[in-house]
């Protein structure tokens, strides 16, 4: 929705900043991988300067990265972090009834409890739960039933 670009981490010293951040916003994934420090030092300092919105995702936190330049070091530090989860129950299960919806499936309690309780607990997942079961229920010419549910996720997780 930001109109962000979306760069690799191990592209980043490679690209040119100014252009990476015209939109106002830019998106580093798998920001560990980044190995031109100075390139993520600039980055940094641009986006500061321009009133830029930089995203980093990774699988662990800024200050964990194997970063040797202290002036990177402590930018890092100075980064809000934010960790997501697996979600819970009640959000699984409120976005299994959502993504069902999405598709114009009515899905009754039993189907999203077996469901939820039946694949991995991941947004990806409940999406791919979501999408096989329609599918399978429109091949089979049958309604997304629990008993169909059971067919296609027993021993999935």
């Amino acid at each position: 929705m930001a109109g962000a670009r979306v760069v690799s981490g191990r592209a980043l010293g490679e690209i040119d900043l100014p252009a990476a951040l015209a939109t106002g916003a830019l998106v580093v994934e798998d920001a560990v991988a980044i190995a031109d420090e100075r390139a993520l030092f600039h980055l940094i300092n641009l986006a500061g300067e321009e009133g830029a919105f930089l995203l980093f995702t990774a699988r662990s936190a800024p200050s964990l990265w194997p970063v040797a330049l202290p002036d990177v070091v402590s930018r890092l530090r100075a980064l809000p972090v934010i960790v997501l989860q697996a979600p819970d129950d009640a959000m699984l299960r409120g976005v299994l009834v959502k993504l069902a919806a999405d598709r114009q499936l009515q899905l009754d309690e039993s189907v999203v409890s077996y469901i939820s309780t039946h694949i991995e607990r991941s947004f990806a997942a409940a999406r791919a739960a979501v999408i096989a079961l329609d599918q399978e229920a429109l091949r089979q010419g049958r309604p997304p039933s629990r008993a169909l549910a059971a067919e296609m996720f027993r021993g999935a997780v």
